[in-house]
């Protein structure tokens, strides 16, 4: 249970953290969260860099490889993002959601530096991100509060929503709009937007995100990555039934 605490606050942290942190944040004993890290290193799941702080290696790709090749739609996301010049250019994220939780499994980095890299197999709050939000705009807002029954909501960073009215909100705006929207919640230069890839059997828990520089971005540039990122939400949104 302690290995997998610590595994888990590594994956999620947004900055990669060294030992002290681990051990404050998950709440061992300092030989206790050292052995750990230890162990997680000589098997190949951490990488210990030379400042100290520990990052997730490929291997865990392992773990997750058999689960997303569930989605037969991954193959179709990378073929269509290679096809759009704007997609090319920004960070593009595949997302699944189970319940609260909100998974990548399928990434496409920026080919610029924005500060922050995705990871296929990252679990987040659905909340703290475009896709997610996406997804949860698709719920009514008494199933929103279902998944959350707390008025505080989960954060990633402190400029993210800490209250549940906040975000029913923002889930409001998305549905008139038809895309959700996250700014400076991952890094203060990256914003970014969520469409949902609609479901023949009910709500859809898969959605697409498309994050650009902030410094880049204009009414143009904005207008573009928007309309493209519904483009492929709908072409996805076929491509699902065609499979299924």
């Amino acid at each position: 249970m302690r290995g997998l605490r610590v595994l888990e606050f590594v994956a999620n942290s947004v900055e990669a953290p060294n030992l002290s942190k681990i051990v404050a944040e998950v709440g061992l004993p300092l030989s206790s969260a050292h052995a750990i890290c230890a162990t997680l290193v000589s098997e190949g799941y951490f990488e210990k860099a030379s400042d100290g702080t520990f990052e997730l290696t490929h291997r865990v790709l392992d773990l997750a490889s058999s689960k997303i090749g569930e989605y037969d739609i991954v193959e179709e996301f990378y073929s269509l993002c290679s096809r759009s010049d704007v997609l090319r250019s920004n960070g593009v994220t595949l997302t699944v959601r189970e319940n609260a939780d909100a998974y990548f499994v399928a990434v496409r980095n920026s080919p610029y530096p924005v500060g922050y890299t995705f990871r296929t197999g990252t679990r987040v709050p659905a909340c703290c991100i475009a896709s997610g939000r996406a997804m949860l705009a698709d719920l009514s807002n008494e199933e929103v509060c279902e998944l959350y029954p707390s008025e505080d909501l989960p954060q990633l960073t402190k400029t993210q929503p800490k209250y549940r009215g906040q975000l029913l909100g923002i889930l409001d705006d998305a549905r008139q709009v038809g895309y959700a929207q996250e700014s400076k919640g991952l890094r203060p230069s990256m914003v970014s937007f969520g469409a949902a890839i609609s479901s023949h059997s009910g709500p859809s828990n898969m959605a697409v995100s498309v994050t650009l520089y902030e410094e880049d971005m204009s009414e143009n540039t904005e207008a573009d990555a928007i309309q493209a990122l519904k483009a492929l939400a709908s072409q996805l949104s076929r491509a699902s039934r065609m499979i299924t």
